[in-house]
C-alpha cells in the first residue's frame, strides 16, 4: 500500500543502498541515513539482499520487485510486505508517523 511518506522514505533508502560510506551534506541526510541502518537491522540476511538489491538497482521499484521475485522464485505480495514493513520503520524513525 502506498502511504503519504512513501517516495521520500525511497529517496531515503536509494540513497543509503547506493553509499555504503557516504559523506553528509546535512543533518537530514545523516538521520535518513541511519535511520534506514537501523530499520535494516530488524530483517534477517537474505530479506536485508531483496530490499537493498530493490533499492540500489536503477530500475523503478516495482520493475526491481518483479525482477527479484522472478530471480529468487518468491511472490511478489511478500516482497511488498517487506518493503512496507521496511518504509514503516524509516518513517517511525524519522517522525513521520
Amino acid at each position: 500500500m502506498r502511504t503519504y511518506y512513501s517516495d521520500y522514505i525511497q529517496h531515503c533508502m536509494r540513497f543509503y543502498a547506493r553509499h555504503p560510506n557516504p559523506k553528509f551534506r546535512s543533518d537530514a541526510d545523516k538521520q535518513n541515513w541511519y535511520a534506514c541502518e537501523h530499520a535494516l537491522k530488524g530483517f534477517a540476511d537474505a530479506d536485508r539482499d531483496i530490499l537493498l538489491f530493490i533499492y540500489r538497482e536503477g530500475d523503478t521499484i516495482p520493475d526491481n520487485v518483479y525482477r527479484v521475485s522472478v530471480q529468487k522464485n518468491i511472490k511478489q505480495d511478500k516482497i511488498w510486505a517487506l518493503v512496507n514493513e521496511l518504509e514503516r520503520k524509516i518513517a517511525k524513525r524519522r517522525s513521520l508517523i
